[in-house]
């Protein structure tokens, strides 16, 4: 009987393309701290959600915009109509 080759679990990632491995939740925490950061990570958030080679980066700088943006618009209409 053939033994079947037995598959190293850690290293998965390193069958992905580098486009399809995830992101780590370090680099998850850290790009959230940079988009954090007033001029420099919104110009950070654009890059990152444009042109970065990561589709998991990609996705979570597009989500990260969203928000930023979900955020603005109910803070300007919280202060129009004088809730602020």
């Amino acid at each position: 009987m053939k033994k079947a080759n037995k598959i190293n679990y850690k290293n998965t990632d390193m069958l992905l393309p580098k486009e399809y491995r995830p992101l780590s939740p370090w680099n998850y925490f850290w790009r959230a701290v940079l988009y954090a950061i007033p001029v420099i990570g919104w110009i950070c958030l654009l890059v990152h959600a444009i042109g970065s080679k990561s589709r998991h980066g990609r996705s979570f700088a597009r989500s990260y915009f969203c928000a930023l943006l979900v955020g603005a618009i109910a803070g300007a209409a919280a202060y129009f109509l004088g809730l602020i």
